[in-house]
């Protein structure tokens, strides 16, 4: 009797185990990190992250989402769908979302982020929640663009040229130029040296 309850035990215990294994959630694929250049192709699950002190350029893919993190110097997406959210915060050169020549329509599926960076040029991208760009120094264009939500440019700062950047009244200028929102485009609360140059956006842009 004890080894027939025994054997039960036992084969009670490995269909268990093997319930418990078929059933496990896969783990999240490892993130890639980028200094350079990448064509990743279609990989619609591919985390990106860019480090202090990298510059990181991702063209002709489609990605899950992009995290530049404080200290990373360029970032540039060029004609890439990010499914999920694209997040900068801190780059020490240039964001450069939008293709080289502007001529595709890069594709965001949440939210597209630049906050606490230097130059931020956002062009023919189309977003599906917000388009936020916060706390910026550099030149500032968003132009051509579309959010299925908001396009907000707030709280941007005085414009602080790096060594080889124009330090002009033109560059200084925060440029909203033909984009659409499906809720509201607005630019409050920025320093008040930085002018706003709004043409041909709809609706109006918020200025406060």
């Amino acid at each position: 009797m004890l080894k027939r309850c025994l054997g039960v035990t036992a084969a009670v215990a490995a269909l268990v185990a093997s319930v418990s294994i078929a059933t496990a959630p896969a783990s999240a694929a490892p993130a890639v990190e980028c200094d350079g250049t990448l064509n990743l192709g279609d990989a619609p699950k591919t985390r990106v992250i860019v480090r202090a002190g990298d510059s990181c350029t991702i063209v002709d893919s489609t990605i899950k989402s992009l995290r530049a993190l404080p200290g990373a110097v360029d970032v540039r997406v060029h004609n890439t769908e990010v499914t999920r959210n694209l997040m900068v915060r801190g780059a020490t050169g240039t964001v450069h979302i939008g293709p080289e020549d502007c001529r595709f329509d890069p594709v965001v599926g949440n939210n597209l982020i630049v906050r606490n960076s230097h130059n931020v040029l956002i062009c023919f991208t189309s977003v599906d929640n917000n388009i936020m760009v916060r706390n910026n120094d550099g030149r500032i264009t968003v132009r051509d663009s579309s959010a299925g939500n908001n396009i907000m440019v707030n709280r941007n700062l005085a414009y602080a040229p790096n060594a080889g950047d124009p330090n002009t009244a033109a560059a200084a200028k925060i440029r909203l130029l033909r984009n659409t929102a499906d809720n509201h485009i607005v630019a409050r609360n920025n320093d008040p040296t930085r002018e706003i140059i709004d043409r041909d956006n709809s609706p109006a842009v918020i200025i406060a």
